[in-house]
């Protein structure tokens, strides 16, 4: 049958415009899905902060190693792009593999504003900076005018907010399910330690930061510090009372409270532990040997003990959080250096069995 030749066009235009309408549903369905996939996402932050992703992070700035081993916790660490300093300095055997990688964006007291907007623009889609709440808000300010830069407020090294911080951070990295299975982890290990010290005297703690030599200015931890928290969570007093996290102190003011243990959390300049004893053997001389010390009851029995830092604070706290129970409590029936190799199992790290990271060892 002839069909003149405006129809044929007329059926063709028809036939196309059909097409097209067919395809556009189709892309409208796809996109449409992405958009409902859980997004836009709401969190609060640590800063009492509402944050809100409107789809996927495709790329990560760490500013300090405590948000560095989170998200590492999450198995997201192939997304981070850019770090500062700090997280080389104190954290470095965890990342070597990946350092050369990652942009240095600064200190971890001094940010690079420039260099983080100048990865948002190589990256094309949403990156995620995450900051102590300390620093949040000049962070957020110095960021603002980049649409596609996040900014969320995390500390991730107090053991008492750790887990409702990594459950935020999961959220905003889709990784949910990573961040739940290390939440029950962590939950078991706590519950496990509040049986063990409930109902057990608590002793006097005295935490020092590590000597500068100078009696009058020693470095240590009051009421809020993430330190006092795991003071009252191993069933100990903290003898520093002020309501102030980071301080500093006299050596007689220490001597006056009358501490049963002292404990040196040292800083572990890019270290896994220590290959033997003879620096902290020196440490606990050091303050054994201080004026009026052999009066404490702490150094009459032996309890003052050096700790590796990285076990107290970050997302191994909870491993610290065992040692620490059984410093104050060497009766329990706990192991910590089992609760450690499954942290490290978690990260897909082997345990050093050469390293020691307590001194003097608790029978």
């Amino acid at each position: 049958m002839f069909v003149p030749m405006c129809w044929r066009r007329f059926f063709l235009n028809k036939k196309s415009f059909l097409i097209l309408l067919v395809l556009s549903a189709c892309l409208s369905s796809v996109v449409g899905s992405g958009a409902s996939d859980g997004y836009p996402k709401t969190i609060t932050d640590s800063a009492e902060r509402e944050v809100t992703i409107e789809g996927p992070i495709t790329a990560i700035v760490v500013l300090n190693s405590d948000a560095a081993e989170a998200v590492s916790i999450l198995d997201d660490i192939g997304k981070i792009v850019g770090t500062t300093d700090g997280v080389e300095k104190y954290k470095g055997y965890y990342y070597s593999e990946m350092l050369g990688d990652w942009e240095m964006v600064g200190t971890w007291e001094e940010f690079d504003y420039e260099k983080i907007a100048d990865l948002a623009r190589v990256d094309p889609g949403m990156l995620l900076v995450i900051s102590y709440t300390s620093k949040v808000s000049d962070v957020e300010e110095n960021l603002a005018p980049f649409d596609d830069i996040t900014v969320v407020g995390l500390d991730l090294y107090n053991a008492e907010t750790m887990e409702d911080e990594i459950t935020a951070l999961g959220i905003l990295l889709d990784k949910e399910d990573k961040a739940e299975s290390y939440r029950s982890w962590v939950s078991e290990k706590k519950e496990v330690v509040a049986s063990a010290v409930e109902g057990l005297e608590r002793p006097r703690v005295y935490v020092e930061g590590g000597s500068t030599g100078d009696l009058g200015s020693l470095r240590t931890y009051g009421e809020g510090s993430a330190l006092d928290d795991m003071i009252r969570l191993a069933g100990g007093v903290n003898v520093i009372t002020e309501t102030i996290p980071t301080l500093r102190v006299d050596w007689e003011s220490v001597l006056v409270e009358e501490p049963g243990i002292i404990i040196v959390v040292p800083p572990s300049i890019n270290q896994l532990g220590w290959s033997d004893t003879s620096e902290m053997e020196d440490m606990v001389y050091e303050i054994e040997s201080r004026p009026g010390a052999d009066h404490l009851a702490a150094v009459e029995e032996d309890r003052v003990y050096v700790i590796f830092r990285d076990i107290t604070l970050g997302t191994g706290s909870v491993v610290g959080l065992t040692y620490w129970v059984k410093i104050f409590h060497p009766e329990t029936d706990l192991d910590p250096e089992d609760v450690y190799k499954e942290y490290l199992d978690i990260r897909g790290l082997d345990f050093p069995e050469e390293k020691i990271f307590l001194y003097p060892e608790i029978s």
